[in-house]
């Protein structure tokens, strides 16, 4: 008998475990596994400004975003400090990769109006009406002049014909493209010196 009923129960477990339910499993408090999804635009009656899209609390920032300190300063010639702006936190330790990172960037964004070896002759300036005004060489002795800080923030903020490069670049990218200016600068005052003395920086 006993035996018949140890069968008769291992006969209905693999029955039970071998069943397919024809009909969703019964849940408790279900909105707590699956809630309401909303899409974006999408009216939403619970929130006080009736949208789906909440409005974060005022002062909040993405993580890892590190909000610019200096974005009211209109000309690098206006930020405070002995470094003129942010400290290069690369300062004394730019690795190959970091010009490699660099020169990318440069030949991207930059080249197309500085020029590739930095002379300001790139491919938009020529006759009129390609480029109205007098584009800056990066070499140039006014610009080399400057400090990291006031190149990242021309990079970040723009400066007259140049719109801001903030959405395009990394903040940790600007600074290896800041390092790549630098060698090229170098180079040009090394290999170039009198051609350096006559170009404008503006």
């Amino acid at each position: 008998m006993k035996n018949t009923l140890r069968l008769l129960t291992l006969f209905l477990g693999f029955f039970i475990l071998g069943c397919e339910y024809k009909t969703p499993v019964l849940e408790y408090f279900p909105t707590m596994y699956d809630s309401p999804a909303r899409e974006a635009q999408e009216a939403d009656s619970f929130s006080g400004n009736n949208s789906s899209s909440r409005i974060p609390p005022y002062g909040a920032i993405p993580v890892g975003y590190y909000p610019y300190p200096y974005l009211e300063k209109k000309t690098p010639d206006d930020l405070d400090g002995p470094k003129k702006g942010l400290e290069n936190p690369l300062e004394g330790k730019v690795s190959l990769g970091d010009l490699m990172v660099g020169e990318k960037r440069y030949q991207t964004y930059c080249t197309p109006c500085h020029g590739v070896q930095g002379f300001g002759n790139g491919n938009v300036v020529g006759p009129y009406p390609r480029a109205q005004t007098k584009i800056p060489a990066v070499v140039s002795p006014k610009i080399r002049n400057w400090t990291d800080g006031q190149l990242y923030h021309i990079i970040t903020m723009g400066r007259g014909t140049m719109w801001s490069y903030a959405y395009q670049i990394e903040p940790e990218d600007r600074w290896k493209l800041i390092a790549y200016i630098r060698k090229l600068q170098e180079y040009q005052l090394k290999n170039n010196p009198k051609l350096l003395e006559g170009l404008a920086g503006n």
